[in-house]
């Protein structure tokens, strides 16, 4: 269904299966999968993409064009994957020459006042709380939930199933299954919450294992660094691939 007051670009690839509502906007080379719901005044631009089953409400603004100065004009995409819900003026843009895309998992929910920046790399089942700021090039793995009103600084690497406490600024790397706290962020233990919500995925052997991985990494005497080089071979594949791109810059305890 498309309302009779939305303008559909006929350049724009819709599903007959979408609902497109009052006063929304598809532009030219938008991609609208089956079953998406674009609630009013939703504004999909060129060559931003929305997965199947995917809500979005009102006044949001998906696939605008980067805030970098270095962009000139190039296309590049926003992706976004199958039933996220995408809430009221929250505004993703496409990415940069330097990787061509920003993506958005599938089952993401983004709150309302949230800003993906370019290049961002969003994994699944990630829970974005209100007023969530990412500055370009920002990866959050799996499962991972950030609190209200937290701005994470570009390049900043945000691990599977951890978790950042509201109001506070990310400008180091979160490990995964890691608690982040305090003003300046603090590592802050397990994110035991998360783990235990996936008993399949996280038994009490790979918990414990876990919690072997971050004594060695915080509470020897050995540098960070040096730890975080023999992460990279891992068994646990949440940390080998975290460390395996890290920007050395990491909480401390």
């Amino acid at each position: 269904m498309i309302h009779p007051s939305a303008i559909v670009s006929p350049k724009a690839r819709v599903a007959d299966s979408a609902c497109i509502g009052p006063w929304c906007l598809v532009d030219d080379f938008a991609e609208i999968g089956e079953n998406v719901i674009l609630e009013s005044r939703v504004h999909v631009l060129p060559y931003a993409t929305i997965g199947e089953g995917t809500q979005v409400f009102d006044g949001a603004s998906i696939g605008n064009i980067p805030q970098d100065l270095k962009f000139a004009g190039e296309v590049t995409q926003l992706k976004v994957g199958k039933r996220c819900t995408i809430r009221e003026y929250c505004t993703l843009h496409r990415g940069t020459s330097a990787t061509g895309e920003t993506i958005v998992g599938d089952d993401v929910l983004l709150m309302a006042y949230v800003h993906v920046a370019h290049d961002c790399r969003i994994g699944n089942g990630v829970v974005l709380s209100n007023a969530v700021q990412l500055g370009g090039h920002v990866e959050i793995g799996e499962y991972a939930t950030i609190g209200g009103t937290v701005a994470v600084a570009q390049c900043c690497h945000i691990g599977a199933y951890a978790f950042v406490g509201g109001t506070l600024k990310v400008d180091r790397d979160v490990p995964p299954a890691s608690k982040a706290l305090g003003n300046p962020l603090i590592w802050a233990g397990l994110n035991l919450h998360a783990l235990r919500k996936y008993p399949e995925r996280f038994p009490k052997d790979r918990i414990v294992a876990l919690d072997g991985v971050f004594r060695e990494l915080y509470r020897s005497r050995r540098s960070v660094v040096e730890v975080a080089e023999e992460l990279k071979k891992n068994p646990d594949e949440i940390i080998s691939e975290f460390f395996a791109n890290w920007t050395q810059k990491i909480i401390r305890p």
